[in-house]
């Protein structure tokens, strides 16, 4: 297991602090974040290359916080890769079991080369490899001793979104087979719903949230979490309790601008709405009775994604975005310009 509790870094003028991140044994966790929110500061402080000015860093149970780098037990992959380019494939897989018997490590090195499909490769200098070939010898190197903690850098950053998606499902094999506990730096969403057990968001110089990753995306604590992982449309407005409350919940009304919402609130007064577009009905049909949110719109673009598609809206004035099959946008003739109708359950708009 990784834990990190309170941790705080300094590096210069930007900081990280109380920093708490706790990964199961044998599990996955993501650290995600924009541009310049400490990720590979604090991954670098997991792996001993920053010093931690408070806090505790624990690794499989042990107090690893001042300990060497060396000493931590952990695999490293750099978002460059840091390959040796004067070494063979198969003496970079190798590098690290320098100390093991020749067949030994012939073995190991074979045995993960074919597992991540570079066995060909192994003869090879590192110079004209693809990025996902230097990532899968990278990923090699790094698990070649067993280590029972994986910290990866952004591994996926050099190359194409095609490849990208085949190197997640090759990482999650191997992962598995291994048996070792991740820890993941990516500013990509997609990775952290693909894979992770637990997400850290980073902002302001330390975790915005954290849990599991479906929870996080469809319950943001924050305006900034919500824009930050794409979870819908934010909208910020004024909740008008409309009943009694109920459990610490009543039914009220959100506006924003000329948006009115039937929604279930916990407190009244200033608050951000966030619209998922998933929860979105879209239909060229008008809606009756239920759900008790139901609008007419406009579309003013649709983007198709493979098997789904984007539906930019207008509402009441307010742009809004639905996702709907691609199917949906042959069947009801989505496209600019089109007057449709949507529908939105009240228990589905999340009050922030």
């Amino acid at each position: 297991m990784i834990r990190l509790e309170e941790v705080a870094v300094s590096i210069g003028k930007f900081a990280l602090d109380e920093v708490t991140i706790d990964v199961p044994s044998g599990g996955y966790g993501l650290i995600i974040g924009p541009t310049g929110s400490g990720k590979t500061t604090l991954l670098e402080a997991v792996a001993g290359h920053v010093p931690v000015h408070r806090g505790r860093i624990t690794l499989d149970g042990r107090d690893v916080t001042r300990l060497a780098p060396e000493a931590r037990g952990i695999g490293f992959v750099y978002q460059s890769y840091h390959l040796f380019p004067h070494h063979t494939v198969a003496e970079n897989i190798g590098y690290g079991l320098r100390e093991f018997p020749s067949d030994a490590r012939r073995a190991r090195v074979n045995e993960l080369a074919s597992l991540l499909g570079i066995a060909p490769l192994l003869d090879r200098g590192i110079a004209g490899l693809s990025g996902g070939e230097q990532q899968r010898v990278a990923l090699a190197r790094a698990l070649a001793p067993r280590p029972s903690i994986l910290l990866l850098d952004e591994p996926f950053a050099a190359v194409d979104p095609a490849l990208r998606r085949v190197l997640r499902r090759e990482l999650q094999v191997m992962r598995e087979r291994e048996g070792v506990t991740t820890l993941h730096v990516t500013h990509d969403v997609d990775d952290a719903l693909r894979l992770g057990d637990v997400v850290a968001v980073l902002a302001d110089g330390g975790v915005a949230q954290s849990g599991p990753p479906e929870h996080v995306f469809r319950f943001p604590n924050s305006p900034f979490v919500a824009h930050f992982l794409g979870s819908g449309s934010v909208l910020k407005g004024m909740v008008t309790r409309t009943g009694p409350s109920e459990e610490g919940r009543f039914p009220a009304r959100f506006t924003s601008g000329t948006l009115a919402l039937e929604v279930v609130a916990e407190r009244e007064g200033e608050a951000h709405a966030v619209i998922r577009p998933e929860d979105l009905l879209v239909s060229s049909s008008p809606f009756e009775g239920y759900p008790r949110n139901r609008f007419d719109a406009v579309v003013t673009r649709v983007e198709r994604l493979g098997p789904i598609a984007h539906v930019q809206l207008e509402l009441e004035g307010i742009p809004v975005l639905a996702s709907v099959t691609a199917a949906s946008v042959e069947t009801q003739s989505l496209s600019a310009g089109a007057r449709i109708h949507v529908a939105l359950k009240a228990t589905a708009v999340h009050l922030l």
